[in-house]
């Protein structure tokens, strides 16, 4: 897949449902969400495929991007510790 490819990869399957958790875990609008996430070092990561934190479900990185926001550290799950 191409870097081209995968963008538009996470922008129509993962982005939407990620934005929407940000939204309601944070309690702000989806505009907002959606900015913070785009400016974000989170979202970074989440643009490098070989990383494949897409395939974690919407909850869990939204919980990770909570957390990232809150602590400035991205709290990969344990399985990904090494890359940290």
């Amino acid at each position: 897949m191409t870097e081209g490819q995968y963008i538009a990869f996470l922008g129509i399957l993962v982005l939407p449902s990620l934005v929407a958790e940000i939204g309601r875990r944070l309690e702000i609008s989806e505009q907002e969400a959606t900015e913070r996430l785009y400016r974000s070092e989170f979202y970074k990561k989440l643009a490098d495929e070989k990383l494949k934190l897409w395939h974690y479900s919407p909850v869990m990185l939204g919980e990770m991007f909570a957390e990232a926001e809150k602590t400035g550290i991205i709290p990969y799950p344990r399985e990904m510790s090494c890359l940290s």
